[in-house]
């Protein structure tokens, strides 16, 4: 309880007390938290290095042709748009 109060303060979750237990839902999209940890991370860890990020990740964990695929048309996708 201690800690969603903390999460709640700091604007992480929000809590809903109309009834009698409290209800905790997420403040941010799942999408754009972890925009925002992927950034620190790139920040902090890899200098904001995108090519050790994402160097790291993949010597990391195997990935699934299915997830390779995935990455190869979003790669051509931010070539063509000049990214």
């Amino acid at each position: 309880l201690k800690i969603m109060q903390i999460m709640t303060e700091k604007g992480l979750v929000h809590r809903d007390d109309s009834s009698f237990s409290h209800i905790y839902t997420a403040a941010q999209s799942q999408e754009s938290t972890q925009q925002q940890i992927v950034g620190n991370l790139l920040d902090k860890v890899f200098g904001g290095s995108a090519r050790s990020l994402v160097l790291s990740a993949l010597s990391a964990k195997q990935a699934s042709p299915e997830e390779l695929n995935e990455i190869r048309e979003i790669l051509d996708q931010a070539d063509k748009h000049g990214k």
